[in-house]
């Protein structure tokens, strides 16, 4: 017997910041998955195929302990995410971890107990909840359900940089964002409108004030480039990973010139860069054939 569970990437986050005192962001999910499967072993203990995944082995040991359980494991885990890059890598492998061994040993896990066994290991994105939602990454708190997203295609722009999540966030991020307070709420306010409007470009507008407000806190050096390029193509605006390496372009849905749009990117900033061609959507997991 096995259970799978399919979990999705984000681009970064639509908005990250400090609000009244709080950490937040408002997820970004996207159409790239990790996929994870709980069967039961045949050696003690827990068996992960991939190595360096002690984080979706500590999700494992916190959701058997959560249910009584305790038996022997195997998790396999397939994810088309890269890691380091602040694509929520971990959280999709913890969140998929939680959910594929709770069904295994028979119960049935609830969001919230998952975003808390992910808190528990380290600062996490809120995918595991549904549409998009503005977050409280350290304490867990979804502070507000936004609803479903837009249609909205995007290009990941990998700029190289990999980035120690965990380390990241042990910095004082409340007096880093704390100048940027007002600019931040009004980013959450035009993504928030966006999203009820379904209008890509007030959320596009949203997500680069907070890309902006983050340069002094983790600097891009290609991002203010990616901006005015976006723009010569008609982009709604761009987001960032936070806490790492990528920035997104977004764009409505019927955009087609992503191929001279990637070789303009190049040209510009004198050298070659991983893309991604994606989508945003709803977020959540769900279970699948494994």
């Amino acid at each position: 017997m096995m259970k799978s569970v399919k979990v999705p990437a984000t681009c970064g986050e639509l908005v990250q910041g400090v609000i009244d005192g709080r950490v937040v962001h408002i997820t970004c999910p996207i159409s790239m998955f990790s996929y994870v499967t709980a069967e039961r072993g045949t050696l003690p203990g827990i068996t992960i195929n991939v190595e360096g995944k002690w984080k979706a082995k500590s999700a494992a040991h916190e959701t058997m302990k959560l249910f009584g359980g305790d038996i022997p494991l195997n998790i396999l885990i397939r994810s088309d995410i890269p890691q380091g890059k602040g694509m929520a890598s971990s959280t999709a492998d913890i969140v998929g971890t939680c959910m594929s061994v709770s069904a295994l040993l028979g119960n049935e896990i609830s969001v919230k107990q998952v975003s808390s066994i992910a808190l528990s290991i380290e600062p996490s994105d809120g995918i595991m909840f549904k549409g998009i939602v503005l977050f409280d990454h350290r304490e867990g708190a979804v502070m507000e359900s936004l609803g479903d997203p837009p249609r909205m295609k995007i290009l990941i722009v990998d700029t190289g940089v990999c980035i120690d999540t965990l380390q990241f966030n042990t910095h004082d991020v409340v007096r880093l964002y704390s100048p940027y307070q007002k600019d931040i709420q009004r980013a959450v306010e035009l993504v928030k409108k966006g999203i009820r409007n379904n209008d890509v470009s007030l959320m596009g507008e949203g997500a680069t004030i907070s890309s902006l407000c983050h340069q002094d806190i983790l600097y891009k050096p290609e991002l203010n480039k990616i901006i005015d390029i976006g723009k010569q193509f008609g982009a709604a605006g761009v987001n960032i990973a936070h806490s790492g390496g990528v920035i997104g372009i977004l764009f409505d849905p019927e955009f087609r010139d992503m191929e001279l749009l990637k070789h303009t990117i190049c040209e510009v900033a004198g050298k070659e860069f991983l893309f991604h061609e994606t989508e945003l959507i709803s977020g959540g997991a769900c279970f699948v054939n494994a």
